[in-house]
């Protein structure tokens, strides 16, 4: 069960968490980074994080996308899952980056 959270300060791409119900270190995070989009609406973009510790109702997450735009108040979900990466054949043949994102620019060398 996914639980919410809310930023307190934000440091380049650490952000503290004040958090009501439990969370564990390692537990993936979604930092909701409200921008306007070219409507003038507003939306919600989800920045995926990590906990990487906690102290109390605190918690400190990694954050493993730009956070411009993020501020104290905004929300954070708590998935309650570990950081995890699928393992497979396709990993042979391509670059990815640490979100598992392919990187299509990059080209596989052998030595």
């Amino acid at each position: 069960m996914a639980s919410i959270g809310k930023i307190i300060g934000v440091n380049g791409n650490l952000i503290r968490v004040k958090f009501e119900t439990a969370v564990s270190q390692n537990e993936v995070a979604y930092a909701k980074l409200t921008q306007k989009n070219k409507d003038g609406k507003s939306e919600v973009i989800p920045l995926k994080s990590e906990v990487i510790r906690i102290r109390g109702d605190y918690a400190e997450l990694q954050v493993f996308e730009d956070t411009t735009g993020l501020k104290t108040g905004d929300e954070v979900e708590f998935t309650g899952e570990l950081l995890s990466v699928e393992l497979g054949p396709g990993l042979l043949t391509q670059v990815f980056d640490g979100l598992q994102n392919p990187l299509s620019s990059c080209s596989v060398v052998s030595i």
